[in-house]
């Protein structure tokens, strides 16, 4: 006998089609258990629906017309912006981890977690308590402002998509957090619906391209700064520095074009975008390494 996915009673379960739970009878309905992939459920009744009164076949976008008359498109309308409660514990989750990277990061190898606290302390007694703030609101804002433009943009498809940590996630941050390596990875923005190639390049491309623009804005804000002050005050211009060579290595680490990495779906419906993403995050990186702290 297994357990209700829901309610946690025994009986003889049955596995969701559509978001593979396991439910007893009671549940085992998409609608009675609050299906995460209920689109997809009302999407498959449609479709056998339409099905029973045409002899040509039906997909979830298009739909025939009669002969002698136009093919309309239908789109799929965009999913409401939800976040499930296991996907804002999931969150919660990977938001710790985050910090205690940045942390771990803020000190450096090879004892980077203690050094990161450290440096911390002495910054908070200086009076400087903004800055190690300011670098861990940073890291954090900068990974999930990459994550929620991969699910948006999905939403934005009519898919369902939700963020879930996964077993190679809390190893990487762990890696990431006791030797202060620059790893991304602490869950997967998970997607599933019916989608064409350009959507899932879309869906894909959005998250590095969220940190190419977030770098970008603090790289012109950057040269605005020194070109009318001459230069860029201390630690505002470590500010700076931080957040495009953070946003730059996040977004050409995600476009590594080999699964699972976003850059192997961006390459395969794009190359001309793949190229032009991972071009202008290669220079945003070059100019926060180099360029920027010549100005400081």
């Amino acid at each position: 006998m297994a357990k209700c996915s829901l309610c946690g009673k025994e009986d003889l379960c049955f596995t969701c089609p559509y978001c593979n739970g396991v439910f007893c009878a009671e549940h085992r309905l998409p609608e009675s258990h609050g299906c995460p992939s209920l689109h997809l459920a009302k999407d498959h009744a449609r479709q056998k629906i339409s099905q029973s009164f045409s002899p040509l076949p039906m997909d979830d976008i298009y739909v025939r017309e009669p002969e002698n008359k136009r093919v309309r498109t239908y789109r799929r309308a965009p999913r409401r912006k939800r976040f499930s409660a296991t996907e804002i514990r999931h969150l919660l989750i990977s938001t710790v981890l985050v910090i205690l990277v940045s942390i771990s990061l803020m000190g450096g190898p090879p004892l980077g977690f203690i050094e990161g606290f450290a440096k911390i302390v002495l910054f908070v007694s200086a009076g400087y308590w903004w800055y190690p703030v300011s670098i861990i609101t940073i890291f954090i804002a900068s990974f999930m402002i990459h994550e929620f433009s991969h699910k948006f943009m999905a939403q934005h498809y009519g898919l369902w998509s939700e963020f879930r940590m996964t077993t190679q996630g809390y190893y990487l941050s762990a890696i990431a957090i006791l030797f202060s390596f620059p790893i991304f990875g602490t869950g997967v923005m998970y997607s599933s619906g019916t989608r064409s190639v350009k959507e899932d390049g879309m869906i894909n491309v959005a998250g590095p391209l969220s940190n190419t623009v977030l770098a970008s804005i603090f790289a012109g804000a950057s040269l605005v700064m020194a070109g009318a002050f001459g230069g860029i005050a201390f630690p505002l211009g470590f500010v700076f520095m931080y957040v495009i060579q953070l946003n730059a290595i996040l977004g050409l680490f995600n476009m590594i074009p080999i699964q699972p990495f976003d850059g192997a779906t961006v390459l395969h419906w794009n190359k001309i975008v793949w190229v032009i993403v991972t071009a202008a995050l290669a220079t945003l990186l070059l100019f926060g390494y180099f360029v920027l702290p010549a100005m400081l």
